[in-house]
Parts: structure tokens; C-alpha cells; sequence
């Protein structure tokens, strides 16, 4: 019975043998076919052996080459079963070992990474699960978002900024902050992406450890996450690691007893092998994600000596994890960390150099619309929301914060999903400030050791400070004294500002409005006492003007902070209230301001009109409409001129105009107002009686919404100069204006037709007697300027063309026919070249029977300031020349005006220039001149003295020395000598100098130089001269001898 066992048993064997080897052989045929040189021996032995036939041999022997004798012999093979298979084998494992150990190390080889394979799959499908969503901090239970639903890739530099580099950024807002984060996503920055983390640097090394550091709510764990689940979906890395593994610091403050770094990975004990595997033979294909090394409760600092050296030996929490930082577990691995600023200190001390450094800086401005995008489903709402964000510029420039970007896109989604309109942006700039420190107190703030109410406490008293010396960046003596442990605090940023040979430690809050902000909350954070005392203090240095205007912001916080829905929203917390008497006193001071600024309507001064803006804003942020309305009711008139208007400040009118019973008087000249910026205005036009309006940037289809939002009736002044309307668009702006009493009009065009001077006449007839003064603006070669008559009657209507030369006659043709003439026209002509023959007779025909005619010839490009840049100011001798004729003046306006082009060729007053001057000597219409000259020379004065006897009604020229040229004084002696008409003024301005040459200090620096500016007038034998400008180191002899040669600087 046991023999019979024990033969069974030999015969299971055998034959498990057989099938193996018969496997062994199927499984490798085609490396067989192919690599087998001694097919022969083989087959001698095979037949030999009786395990092929003769047949087979001889099929075998007769094919041609070695892979053909083997496919032969497979033939047999395949017939012969197991058995001839395994035999086979042995016989090739006799005649070519190495052959067979080659194809067995490749199949255990290609097994393992098929079993590597099938785990780093099952990792992968467990990573997707794990991080494809996020839980938001409002999610409910069981609530989800996907993350690349959330996620936007944040502005990552990896340059150390320089202290103002930093303090441009604090400061700076709005559109102004946006353009700076445009210049940091730069090759000079040193830009990058979250896929190039780990290329290689300028010199071509790769950098194991990267170090990514951020503020609070910069999404440095988002993008952590967003790796890890870019990895499993095969988006990144895909061919640089096999595994990444994700070590969440906070986690790890929970970790007791000793852990290896395999147990604090806690992956799934199944592939634990495997991953030991990986781990031991390719670590330089493994990444660790470290995350918020900051939030460690433990230290790092452990002697080098009791760290681990391989990732199975177990130890403390801190031990483990220093040991990788360090380098010392896994050196071949990779490496990201990330933390915030105010904790890299700490961690350049244990992480293992060469490291690379790189920083979240947060979103740019294309970062914070596809965020939008992507955080609500219907395109509508979200460009809604952004378009309505971006007009608050303290919110738009906190939102190159991810968090601020979630809380203000939750709040507008609540709207959305009420189904109530979006009304005016957000509530208020401070809701969503409160908002983020609420946020940010409650998830990043658990373990600081301290109260919420101290670390406020501790950052208002900072701020406060550095708002009184007006400091952005405070020194870690500073920020110590009021913050127990800056590195721990979220609100503060930190970074290390090189001094000369060392390096210091510097903080700052993460943008110069938080710094406001905390500064406000500061005050309401004392005793009610206390906290009046200090408010009452700072409204009186707001009172003082405007030195302390960097406070204003503060006050505008506090203002927001009174408000009742943020009151309650801070009494909630527990720890913050605004008192009854605070909300008090800045409602008496708000009114108070707006009396004082009443006082001054009509006065044109920046700092009145800005406080003005300032109260509007104060009361937006209050945003209590009972008390908005008693404060707005009591203006009736607004000038807001030379005020730049952001998108903000618009916002903020319009809710405060809406307050308004009536506008009678609203005045927004050069406020820098765009098409976009009149949108949001539009509903608070539609109450003005009377509006002065300059608008630039304008399309055609923004002139139908102005329109509308106008209405009728309204008495207007319209400057639309800075824009260029279709010949359409400025017809149907001629017609609408005759529905209102327009005064004064100016309408910037591309080019008009004969319909549009119709239209611009039947808006002369409709408003006469109304408007003052009507302009179109289209070409700045020639200008004309002028008074209508009509039926003799002088009109005060003003009319300036700035338009080519056809259609301003096509005007003033219309004009004439329409039973009106032109009076006291001023022409002037800057780009005589640019003129043709038909132009100038065009203009003579304008110019005809005119009562008096002011013309003036004036290149730009020769005689303005662009000349003198471009150094032309010594190659023309005359620059201008200005006339004014009474009368119907006779002319051969040919002449002048080829004299005149003749002039821009010639330096030198000579010929040209005489003949010019003689073509004036017949002109008895001629009562006035005026030349500008770059040298006053004895012949150009000859030439003025002889003018003033041949013209009889001549009674005033005036010679312009003009770029600072200096008058000599043997020339000035000319004119002083000369036989002039005594009914006709000489008027002469220049430069003289009351130094000897050789104490000149000349030009070089004008706040030296020793030029006074002086007005020299002859009149009959009267010689009379005034300074305008002493120079700063004249000196002031009371008699100089007649020998003495004043100073010329060439």
C-alpha cells in the first residue's frame, strides 16, 4: 500500500514537471524560434530518443536556416505533448544554458512587474477615490465637491522678492496689484508650474526636495491633494514615479507610539510586500508629499544620530518623519513639502540642502475668473459674480486669496439659489473681511495655545501701530511684542530680507487692507470706554485733513464693522461687539463731514471732492438705508471733477445716489469714467436735472444705454471728446440732445457726412438760446473755433470743429445756410504739410467775410515740447506766428500758407521769413501779432520794427522767446532805439541772465539756474520790464555799466 502511495506520488510529480516544462517551452516559442542556434544536436538526440520521426529529422535537417529548423521542430513538438516538450527542454537547458536562465529571469522579472503593475493600479484606484472630491468648510454631512470642479492653478515664483518689490505688492490695488502678479508670472520671477517643480534647474540639476511655502488660504493643501489625485488619473508624473505617498501633518500630531515611516504611510497591508519592494529597490521613483509642516505640534530637532536609516525601523512620530525630511530614510526619493511662510524658518533647519524654494503667491487675474468659472455651473451666474466683484477693488485684489474667492462665490451662490436679485456687489467690503478671519480662526487656529479674542487682540495692536507710522513690513522685535508666536498666527506672512552681510526675519499682513482691518476690529475689541476714547481720537486726526488719510480706510472699516449684519455675525463669534456709542459718534461724524463738504460744493479741490467720495463710502459699508437717506438727503448738488472714479467708487455712487430724493446738480468732469464705469452709474443719472459728463472710451452701442439712462428734460454738458462714434451713432446722438436743454456739447467722431451737419443744425435750432457751446473732435491738423450770428445778433453759442478740412466746410456751409454767420473765428493749423491745395482754398472760402479772424500757424512736432526731446529746438528760427485781422482781410492765403511750410525747412530767419513779413505789410486788417522765436537776433528785430510802420492799424506785437531762449542785450538796445509807431505795443518775453559770463551757472540744473524770466514792454518811449521767475542765484546789482555783455547759453 505505501509503495503504491509512494509511486502515485512520483508519478504527480513527474508529470507537474512535464506541464511545467511544456509551458515553459508554449510560453517562450517565439524567443525560442529565434534565439536557438544548435537546432541539430537537439534533433539528433530527439530522434535518438525516438521521440520524432525520421520524416520530421529530415524536414528539419533540409530547411535553410535556424529559426526555420525550429519551426519544423515545433511541429513536432506540438504533437508529442508534454512529455516531448519537457524533453526538449532538457536537452536545450544541456546545449544552451544560458539561453533558458535568461528566458526564466525575464518571466520572473516580467511577473513581478506585472504584480507591481497590478498593485501600483489598486493604489491608484484607491488615491482617485480617496482625493477626486473635497469637503468645502460649510459641506454638510455627506456633502461633496469634485475637486477639479474647485480647483485653479495658483501663481507659483520661485524668486526672493526684494523689501519693495513686497511692499509695492501690500500697497498696491486693484487693477494696479493685478498688473504687478503679472509681471511675478515671468521668466524674471522665475515663474513655474506645479509639473515642473522637479526639472532641472538653470545649471541642469535636479533638486530632490522642493519647499513650498504660502499664506493661510493660498490652497497649498489643495494643491497637494490636486497631485495626488493628477497622479492616480495618470495627468502627472506619470512617467517620473510609481508611487506617491501623502503625509498630512496635522494627521500626524495624532500619531502615539513608535512608527515606522511604513506605518505612518497606513496603505493597505495587501501590497505591503510590494510596496517594501519599491521602496527598497526604486526609491529614486517615489515621491512624499509632506503638507503643512507648520501645523506640527512636535518638534523636528533630533540629534542626526538617533534617526533612522531605512523606512521599516520604528520610532517616535518625530523621529520617523525627521528622518525622511532629513534625508536620512530614502535618499534616492523625492520630496515636497509644504508650509507657510512664518514657519520656514524652522524648517530650513532640518530639511537637507540642495533644496528648491518655491512660493504660492496666489491667483492672478486670470486665476480668479476660472475659479469663478469653474465654482458655478451656469456661465451667467459666474460672470455675473466676477463682473460684480471686480467693481469692488478691496475685494477683487483680496481675492488673489483662494478662501476669499470661496467665501464671496458661496455668498453669491446663496443669492443665486434664493432666486433674489444680486443687489449692489456684496453687502459690504467688511462682511467678507469678518468672513475670512471667522474662516480662518476656526479651521487653521485650533492649537495655537491661545484664544481667538488674544490673537486678535495681538494683531489689531500691530496693526494699529504700523497704520499710526504708516509701515507695512514690521521687524520680529515689533511683531513679538504683541503676538506671542508669529510663526503659528495665519493672518501674518513672513520672509527673510538680506542686510548686508546677515539675514532678518520680516512680517507683514497679507495685504495693506487686512492691515486696515485688523486696525478697526482692534478698536472695538477694548472696553466700550476705551474703545469711544480711541474712535473719538481717530476721527479728530481724520478731521486734521489731508495728512492722515491713510486712517481713512480704518474709519471706512469701522463703519462696516457698525453695520448690523456684521455686528450680529461678530456677536456670534462671542468674543466681539460694536457698542451703541461707537456707531453713535461715527454716525454724528459722517453727517458732520457732509456739512463741511456742503460748505464747498462748488469748489474745485481734490481733497474736498475726496472726502465727499469718502463719505459715500463710509455709508455704503454702514449700509443702514434710513440713515443713508437722511445723510444723502441733505445734498442736492455732487461735483466729483478731478476725481479719479475707480470701478468701486462707482459702485458705492450708485447706492448712495439711489438714497437720493433729487439731484438737481451732479458734476463728474475728468474722473477718468469708461463705458464700463458709466454702467454701473446709469440708474443714478436718470435723477439728475442738471449733469456735466466726460466720458472716454465709449462705443456705439454704449451711447443707446447713456440715452436711456438720461431721459428727457435734463440740462446737460456733454464732453464725449475721447471717443470716435460712427457717422450713425453722432446722428442719433444730434437727435436725442434736442429732447434735453444740453448747454454745452462735445462729441469725439471718426468722420461725418452731410447728414450729420444737418442733424448738428437741428440741434442748434431746437436748443438756441440754451446751448452755449457745441464741438465735434475728430482730427487735430486744423481747429476751428467760433461765435454764430444770426440776423446780426452776436449768439453766445461757441462752436469748435476739430475735423478735416471737407467736412468743417460742410458745417460752416450748413451753418450759412441755415441763416447763420460766423463771427470771431480762431483758426489754428498745426500740420501745414499735411494741407493741400483744396484745403486751402476750403479754409479761405470758411474764413470770407468773417468780422475777425484769429490765425495761427503752430507745428507740434517743431514747436512743442517734442521738439525739444528730440533736439530741433535750435533748427527752426520761427516756431509760430499767431495773427488777428478785423475786417474782410484781402489775401493770397496760398502764399502764407507755402510761406508757412517753407518756414518748417529753413533754420535761419532770412528770406523766407522776410517775405513772410512782407506779405503782412499790406494788410491794413492786420491789429494784432504774435511770433515765436527761438533767438531774438538783431535782424529778427529789424524785421518786427518794420511790420509795426508799414501796418497802420497794427497795435500790439508779441515776440516769444520760447525754450527758455536768452534775450541779448545789444538787441533788446535795437528795438529800444528804433522808430516805432507810438500807438503800437512791442511785447517781448524770454530769458535774461544778471550774471557777468564768467559766473553763469547755466542750465544743467534748473534749480540752480541764475535765468530770471522776464516781460519787456515798449510803448512809445515807455520801456517797462517785469520778472516772472527770479533765478535762484541771480544776482541783483542796482547798476550795471553799459560795458558789461550778459551771459548767452547756446
Amino acid at each position: 500500500m505505501r509503495t503504491l502511495k509512494t509511486c502515485c506520488g512520483t508519478l504527480q510529480t513527474t508529470l507537474s514537471w512535464m506541464c511545467q516544462g511544456a509551458q515553459f517551452v508554449d510560453k517562450y516559442r517565439s524567443q525560442i524560434i529565434q534565439r536557438v542556434t544548435m537546432v541539430m544536436p537537439i534533433a539528433d538526440k530527439l530522434l535518438a530518443e525516438g521521440m520524432i520521426h525520421e520524416e520530421v529529422y529530415s524536414n528539419i535537417s533540409a530547411a535553410r536556416t535556424n529559426q526555420d529548423k525550429m519551426r519544423e521542430l515545433f511541429k513536432a513538438l506540438h504533437s508529442g505533448g508534454n512529455k516531448v516538450k519537457s524533453a526538449f527542454l532538457s536537452m536545450l537547458r544541456e546545449n544552451d544554458p544560458d539561453l533558458v536562465q535568461d528566458l526564466e529571469c525575464c518571466g520572473k522579472q516580467r511577473g513581478e512587474q506585472e504584480n507591481k503593475s497590478t498593485i501600483s493600479l489598486k493604489y491608484k484606484e484607491l488615491i482617485r477615490g480617496e482625493y477626486a472630491t473635497v469637503q468645502e468648510y460649510n459641506s454638510l454631512p455627506g456633502e461633496d465637491v469634485k475637486l477639479d470642479d474647485r480647483y485653479t492653478e495658483p501663481l507659483i515664483i520661485q524668486k526672493h522678492r526684494q523689501q519693495r518689490e513686497r511692499e509695492e505688492e501690500i500697497r498696491s490695488r486693484g487693477q494696479d496689484f493685478y498688473l504687478l502678479m503679472d509681471q511675478r508670472d515671468s521668466e524674471a520671477y522665475k515663474s513655474t508650474k506645479v509639473e515642473r517643480l522637479f526639472d532641472p534647474d538653470e545649471h541642469g540639476d535636479i533638486q530632490r526636495t522642493v519647499i513650498l511655502q504660502g499664506h493661510s488660504g493660498t490652497g497649498k493643501s489643495f494643491t497637494t491633494q490636486k497631485i495626488m489625485s493628477d497622479w492616480a488619473f495618470g495627468r502627472l508624473y506619470k512617467d517620473r514615479f510609481d508611487f506617491v505617498f501623502h503625509l498630512r501633518c496635522k494627521e500626524l500630531n495624532q500619531a502615539t507610539g513608535r512608527k515606522s515611516l511604513m506605518d505612518l504611510l497606513n496603505y493597505n497591508q495587501s501590497s505591503s510586500s510590494m510596496i517594501n519592494q519599491v521602496l527598497r529597490q526604486s526609491p529614486e521613483r517615489v515621491l512624499f508629499l509632506v503638507d503643512g509642516f507648520d501645523e506640527l505640534k512636535f518638534s523636528l530637532d533630533v540629534p542626526k544620530d538617533s534617526l533612522p536609516r531605512d523606512p521599516w525601523t520604528q520610532c517616535s512620530p518625530e523621529v520617523t518623519l525627521s528622518g525622511l525630511i532629513r534625508k536620512q530614510i530614502l535618499h534616492e526619493s523625492f520630496l515636497l513639502v509644504t508650509t507657510r511662510s512664518t514657519a520656514l524658518d524652522k524648517l530650513k533647519e532640518v530639511v537637507k540642502n540642495p533644496v528648491r524654494y518655491a512660493e504660492i503667491v496666489g491667483f492672478s487675474q486670470e486665476g480668479v475668473e476660472e475659479y469663478f468659472q469653474r465654482f458655478f455651473k451656469k456661465e451667467q451666474h459666474s460672470q455675473q459674480a466676477y463682473d460684480s466683484v471686480r467693481k469692488n477693488e478691496t475685494l477683487f485684489t483680496a481675492c488673489f486669496i483662494p478662501v476669499i474667492c470661496w467665501i464671496i462665490c458661496t455668498v453669491y451662490r446663496e443669492q443665486f439659489d434664493e432666486g433674489t436679485e444680486m443687489i449692489q456687489s456684496l453687502e459690504t467690503t467688511t462682511s467678507i473681511f469678518v468672513e475670512f478671519v471667522a474662516t480662518l480662526l476656526k479651521h487653521h487656529c485650533q492649537d495655537l495655545g491661545q484664544s481667538a479674542l488674544t490673537i486678535l487682540q495681538g494683531l489689531g495692536k500691530l496693526a494699529e501701530k504700523g497704520m499710526e507710522e504708516q509701515q507695512v513690513l514690521f521687524d520680529h522685535g515689533s511683531v513679538s511684542q504683541t503676538v506671542s508666536d508669529p510663526s503659528k498666527v495665519p493672518f501674518l506672512c513672513k520672509f527673510l530680507q538680506k542686510k548686508r552681510v546677515s539675514q532678518t526675519p520680516m512680517y507683514s499682513f497679507m495685504h495693506l487692507s487686512f492691515q486696515e482691518f485688523f486696525t478697526a476690529l482692534s478698536y472695538v475689541l477694548l472696553g466700550d470706554e476705551e474703545a469711544q476714547e480711541k474712535v473719538r481720537k481717530l476721527l479728530c486726526k481724520v478731521r486734521r485733513g489731508k495728512e492722515n488719510s491713510h486712517l481713512l480706510p480704518i474709519v471706512q472699516f469701522l463703519f462696516g464693522i457698525s453695520n448690523k449684519e456684521v455686528g450680529k455675525r461678530l456677536e456670534d463669534t462671542k468674543y466681539i461687539s460694536c457698542s451703541q456709542g461707537i456707531r453713535t459718534q461715527l454716525k454724528h461724524f459722517i453727517l458732520e463731514v457732509i456739512e463741511k463738504e456742503k460748505e464747498h460744493r462748488n469748489a474745485i479741490d481734490y481733497h474736498i471732492s475726496s472726502m465727499w467720495l469718502f463719505a459715500f463710502h463710509c455709508l455704503y459699508e454702514l449700509h443702514v438705508d434710513d440713515f443713508v437717506k437722511k445723510a444723502m438727503n441733505t445734498y442736492t448738488e455732487f461735483n466729483l471733477t478731478h476725481i479719479p472714479l475707480t470701478k468701486t467708487d462707482c459702485w458705492v455712487l450708485k447706492y448712495c445716489f439711489q438714497n437720493c430724493k433729487c439731484i438737481q446738480r451732479l458734476i463728474l468732469n475728468w474722473c477718468n469714467l469708461t463705458a464700463e464705469k458709466i454702467k454701473i452709474i446709469l440708474p443714478a443719472l436718470e435723477k439728475c436735472q442738471y449733469l456735466e459728463l466726460q466720458v472716454d472710451g465709449l462705443a456705439d452701442d454704449d451711447i443707446d444705454d447713456l440715452l436711456t439712462a438720461l431721459g428727457e428734460g435734463k440740462s446737460l454738458e456733454l464732453d464725449l471728446t475721447e471717443n470716435n462714434f460712427s457717422d450713425e451713432k453722432v446722428q442719433d446722438l444730434l437727435v436725442a440732445l434736442t429732447k434735453h436743454k444740453p448747454r454745452n456739447v462735445e462729441i469725439g467722431v471718426k468722420s461725418i457726412t452731410s447728414n450729420t451737419a444737418d442733424k448738428f443744425m437741428f440741434l442748434i435750432s431746437k436748443a438756441h438760446g440754451v446751448l452755449e457751446s457745441i464741438g465735434l473732435h475728430g482730427c487735430e491738423k486744423v481747429t476751428l473755433e467760433a461765435n454764430l450770428q444770426k440776423n446780426g445778433v452776436n449768439w453766445t453759442l461757441q462752436t469748435s470743429l476739430w475735423l478735416k478740412v471737407s467736412e468743417m466746410k460742410m458745417i460752416c456751409d450748413c451753418i450759412r445756410a441755415s441763416g447763420y454767420s460766423l463771427s470771431e473765428i480762431v483758426l489754428a493749423v498745426s500740420y501745414v504739410a499735411d494741407l493741400s491745395d483744396t484745403d486751402v482754398d476750403d479754409l479761405s472760402t470758411i474764413i470770407h467775410s468773417v468780422d475777425k479772424l484769429r490765425l495761427s500757424f503752430q507745428h507740434q512736432d517743431l514747436y512743442g515740447w517734442d521738439a525739444v526731446s528730440e533736439g530741433l529746438q535750435s533748427q527752426i528760427s520761427l516756431r509760430g506766428i499767431e495773427l488777428t485781422l478785423y475786417g474782410d482781410p484781402v489775401f493770397d492765403w496760398r502764399k502764407l500758407f507755402q510761406l508757412v511750410h517753407t518756414l518748417e525747412q529753413h533754420p535761419e530767419w532770412d528770406e523766407h521769413v522776410e517775405a513772410l513779413i512782407s506779405l503782412l505789410h499790406s494788410q491794413t486788417s492786420l491789429e494784432d501779432i504774435s511770433l515765436y522765436v527761438s533767438r531774438l537776433t538783431e535782424r529778427c528785430a529789424a524785421s518786427v520794427v518794420s511790420l509795426s510802420q508799414a501796418c497802420p492799424n497794427l497795435r500790439m506785437i508779441s515776440l516769444h522767446v520760447v525754450e527758455h531762449g536768452l534775450l541779448l542785450e545789444e538787441v533788446l538796445h535795437r528795438l529800444r532805439v528804433s522808430k516805432r509807431r507810438p500807438d503800437c505795443r512791442l511785447l517781448v518775453a524770454g530769458w535774461r541772465c544778471r550774471k557777468p559770463a564768467d559766473k553763469c551757472t547755466g542750465r544743467k540744473d534748473w534749480s540752480l539756474c541764475c535765468d530770471d524770466s522776464v516781460r519787456l514792454t515798449l510803448h512809445g518811449e515807455t520801456f517797462t520790464e517785469n520778472v516772472i521767475r527770479h533765478g535762484k542765484e541771480s544776482d541783483r546789482p542796482s547798476d550795471h555799466p553799459k560795458s558789461t555783455r550778459w551771459c548767452v547759453v547756446a
